[in-house]
């Protein structure tokens, strides 16, 4: 779905700030995107989203080149959700809120209801369409930007953080629904310092250091490799430790405890 192929761009003229880029990204996957604060996360999101342009190589969508889209183009099949849910909203009434582009396209209040009350309702928040956004908990204002994405029907979405600042209960039922999401068609990607959430919800990892994309892997392989751990400025986990002490294979036993811990949860 998405090819990312010799991409460079610096803030700077003497600096890059990411350097020759390659990836794929094929559609259905949740895919993490992990490394240490600077070391480009965010930045890729930005170029794939059009807000900043590469000094270098190419972004395209289903063999598309992206180069001449502008950001209002690309917003209606890549989606990015801010990290911060009051740094995106914007209108006092959430149905207000995820109206909003459907309303700067022209479209009729039929189409625009017809549109925010189907987000809405896969977002969880039908029953409070009418409410305004500041009687809204932390994660439920999530809920409101990824809603206002939605309506536009991206085929990609791109989250920063989604599980920041949240307790485990909320924090799993943001992973569950954007689970949910995933299964409903929409390709994830997830932005995350997280490494409990890179482990159980996604099966690919593209790490990150110094601007340059050191590895594609799996999670388990990612944290079954102290080098590339180190390279990327992450710890090693518990699982990992346990692994070593009992004289486990890390990889085969990671892969084992999230299979379970996923069925676990799932019943």
């Amino acid at each position: 779905m998405l090819t990312v192929e010799e991409l460079s761009f610096g803030y700077t003229p003497d600096k890059e700030n990411l350097s020759d880029i390659n990836f794929t990204i094929y559609k259905g996957e949740m895919v993490s995107i992990v490394g240490k604060n600077g070391a480009g996360k965010s930045t890729l999101a930005k170029l794939l989203c059009g807000f900043v342009t590469q000094n270098h190589g190419s972004i395209t969508l289903k063999g598309r080149n992206l180069a001449d889209d502008t950001i209002k183009e690309r917003a209606g099949y890549i989606g990015y959700v801010m990290q911060n849910p009051n740094q995106m909203i914007s209108k006092p009434m959430i149905y207000d809120e995820v109206a909003m582009s459907l309303r700067l396209k022209g479209m009729t209040e039929e189409q625009v209801q017809e549109k925010v009350h189907e987000a809405l309702k896969i977002c969880g928040l039908y029953p409070f369409r009418n409410w305004p956004v500041s009687a809204l908990s932390y994660g439920q204002k999530k809920r409101v930007t990824i809603a206002s994405i939605l309506v536009q029907e991206p085929e990609i979405l791109i989250l920063d953080e989604p599980t920041a600042g949240q307790d485990f209960r909320h924090y799993t039922e943001i992973m569950e629904f954007l689970k949910e999401l995933n299964e409903r068609g929409i390709t994830v990607l997830m932005i995350t310092h997280d490494m409990h959430l890179m482990l159980e919800y996604t099966e690919r990892s593209l790490v990150f250091s110094e601007g340059h994309m050191i590895a594609d892997t799996t999670p388990a392989k990612l944290f079954s490799d102290p080098q590339l751990l180190r390279r990327a400025s992450l710890k090693e986990t518990s699982l990992f430790e346990l692994a070593k002490r009992c004289g486990l294979d890390s990889e085969s036993y990671i892969e084992k405890f999230i299979r379970y811990d996923r069925q676990v949860r799932n019943k």
